[in-house]
């Protein structure tokens, strides 16, 4: 037993290290999920669109919309500017983090433990196994948890050593830790609050005199929450509605006590079980006042309940989840409760080896039993809301996210199962994303009936999206593509004005995504109506506005000829030499040119070929005949490499006939003529990454 003691001691941090890697390696290759794409990939601060300089990455609300972590942000910025926009690369680096957070913290338990080893190192290793880490670890969006618990516990660690030691450099270091770790993420606010149980746990006798160094991080803090509370001021994070009854907020605690010990009902948006707190404050309560004397518990508890302040709303109504990452740092009381009771056991029971060795394996069992269930769901989008919806089937956030990636696969059927079910029950409306998510729900039953041909039943959907969001411009546009789906032009034209009114009247248009979205259908509404010169406005509006070309308005003296032959070729030049965002708009033109009955009858012989067969594909769907129907849409590429829709058509043919490769090779051709298209880049980077 000595050997083995001195092997342990000797290389702990190796061990530590390895079990790590070991246990977080199937991770390096997962892919990104959830909104990693979003807020990394197609945030144009981080992936080198727009060129940033380092003081912008402290700015509220300039890198992203409700969250101030400029920290993190530099760290994304700097992998995707010297590794690219790989997974791997990104799962690499946040696994080291997270390997180096709880190396640190190893450090911190002996520190604070008083050199107890084998509970500081026996805690070490429950916090690596804890499930609840791994949606630190495993998703790419998480990585500020990791880079903040580092800092943390790095000017945690300081603090005593600077404390018992009386070297005030190490107080330095211990406040530029601290800064680095409110900059990477809010997780790590609580540390004064932290410092100050320390003392009065351990250094009761120099509590005076500590005062001073515990106030000097205050002004560090109070700016912090400053420029944070500027960032999130006009997003919904706070909201007037949120009707929290005490019974929901102590649930919310109960539920996390619980999941920081035993960790079996993990997902990414849970339900809460109500009265599950009152079991779990009673078990806490009871080792409480068992362990009443021993200072190093009593720390350790309210250690657990300072850290999760933050993300409670005992104290006000704030738009918070209950999430497992919030469980990063108090999962350290919990971690350290079972490796104190173990080793209580395994001395208190010498001669008993079943209760001995019980307490000694029961949660290592049990963690990675949960462990080995929960890691795989972080692997892409769909095992992460198809695991999310099997657990909560009635959140309504989940089931749209679920049915989003059903309908993206071609699964209309079952999602319309999934999404009458969760229609047909009552639901809670007390927060606005879930009334959102009731939105959406609706309007993608609307787009799966309408991607069936049943018109009439999209439509009767879609008039309910007018109930939930009666001055709500997107859905107007909706029901205006509905009615275009119909051929009903009347009804089209009319809730079209009714979007522009409220876009006019609400100040939408300076916000480019709209201005361009209402464009983009006013060209398909005067192409399909048969006004070109109208629709030469629209797209002069465009390319003036938003420098198309960044030619200063070159487009738009072209596109004034009427030579329709030209303007095509003015459109293919284009997507052939330009990449950027405003491709798609080029290639609805192309489209709505190859509509027009005008351009028919002046198109070459070649291009009326490829109209009629567009149409005879259309006959083709409607018999089902998927055989003839793929060899159209290929015929039709072969002759034309832009006519983007026969693309897309084919894309999703494969997807509904299970040829996955197939589908990945026409969605990588479909990125290399249109980059900007976020809809085909979700298909190629799930399917790359699998």
């Amino acid at each position: 037993m000595n050997k083995i003691d001195e092997y342990i001691k000797k290389y702990d941090i190796v061990i530590l290290i390895i079990l790590g890697f070991l246990f977080y390696l199937p991770a390096l290759f997962y892919g990104f999920v959830y909104d990693d794409v979003g807020f990394l990939l197609q945030n144009q601060y981080l992936n080198g669109s727009i060129q940033v300089h380092f003081f912008d990455f402290f700015k509220p609300n300039y890198i992203m919309k409700f969250i101030y972590n400029p920290l993190t942000f530099i760290v994304q910025w700097l992998i995707i500017k010297f590794f690219g926009s790989n997974s791997f690369s990104f799962h690499f680096i946040n696994i080291v983090f997270y390997i180096l957070s709880y190396i640190a913290l190893f450090y911190l338990l002996k520190k604070i433990l008083n050199n107890n080893y084998y509970i500081a190192f026996f805690s070490v290793i429950l916090y690596i196994l804890h499930p609840c880490h791994i949606e630190c670890v495993a998703w790419i969006g998480a990585m500020g948890y990791n880079i903040a618990s580092i800092f943390f516990f790095l000017s945690f660690l300081y603090f005593i050593i600077a404390f018992d030691e009386n070297k005030k450099l190490n107080y330095i270091y211990s406040i530029v830790f601290y800064i680095l770790a409110i900059l990477s993420q809010p997780i790590a606010v609580t540390l004064p609050a932290i410092l100050f149980l320390w003392i009065f746990c351990f250094r009761w006798n120099k509590f005076k005199e500590s005062i001073i160094f515990i106030v000097s991080y205050l002004p560090f803090l109070f700016v912090y929450l400053f420029l944070y509370y500027q960032t999130i001021l006009k997003t919904s994070r706070f909201e007037e509605n949120l009707n929290y009854i005490l019974l929901d907020k102590l649930s919310i605690w109960g539920f996390n006590l619980f999941n920081s010990f035993i960790p079996i009902n993990l997902c990414p948006m849970q339900s809460l079980p109500k009265h599950l707190f009152i079991i779990t404050l009673l078990v806490l309560f009871i080792l409480v006042y068992i362990f009443r004397k021993n200072i190093y518990f009593i720390f350790f508890c309210c250690f657990g309940i300072i850290c999760f302040l933050p993300y409670s709303n005992i104290f006000f109504n704030i738009n918070i989840p209950v999430a497992d990452r919030y469980l990063l740092l108090s999962s350290i009381s919990s971690s350290v409760f079972i490796s104190y009771l173990s080793i209580y056991f395994f001395e208190k029971f010498k001669n008993k080896y079943l209760i001995k060795y019980l307490s000694f394996f029961f949660f290592i069992i049990l963690y990675l039993f949960s462990f080995s269930i929960y890691l795989p769901v972080w692997k892409d989008d769909r095992t992460l809301w198809r695991y999310a919806y099997n657990v909560n089937s009635d959140n309504l956030y989940i089931v749209a996210k679920y049915s989003l990636y059903l309908y993206d696969d071609g699964q209309y059927d079952t999602a319309l199962v999934v999404l009458n079910n969760v229609i047909q029950k009552p639901q809670k409306k007390s927060l606005s994303w879930v009334y959102d998510a009731e939105y959406t729900i609706y309007k993608l039953k609307s787009k799966i009936l309408m991607k069936k041909g049943m018109l009439d039943e999209s439509l009767n959907v879609a008039l309910k999206l007018k109930e939930l969001k009666p001055k709500y411009y997107e859905t107007y546009f909706y029901l205006f593509d509905v009615y275009m789906g119909k051929k009903d032009y009347d009804e089209a034209i009319k809730v079209f004005k009714i979007a522009d009114e409220i876009c006019k009247k609400d100040n939408l248009y300076k916000k480019s995504d709209i201005f361009l979205s209402f464009n983009n259908k006013k060209i398909i509404l005067d192409f399909i109506l048969s006004r070109p010169d109208e629709f030469i406005d629209s797209f002069k509006i465009i390319s003036n506005d938003f420098k198309l070309l960044g030619d200063n308005g070159e487009f738009s003296k072209i596109l004034e000829k009427k030579d329709y032959k030209n303007r095509e070729e003015i459109c293919l030049n284009y997507l052939r030499k330009y990449n950027t965002e405003y491709s798609r708009y080029v290639i609805n033109l192309l489209v709505a040119l190859y509509m027009q009955n005008v351009y028919k009858e002046k198109a070459s012989h070649i291009m009326r070929s490829l109209l009629d067969d567009m149409d005879k594909a259309e006959d083709f769907i409607k018999k089902g005949d998927n055989k003839s129907l793929e060899e159209i849409y290929l015929s039709i590429i072969s002759k034309n490499e832009y006519m983007y829709v026969a693309y897309k058509n084919l894309g999703v043919l494969y997807l509904q006939t299970n040829r996955q490769d197939k589908a990945k090779d026409i969605f990588m051709k479909m990125l290399k003529i249109n980059p900007n298209d976020n809809e085909i880049r979700r298909f190629i980077i799930d399917y790359l990454e699998n």
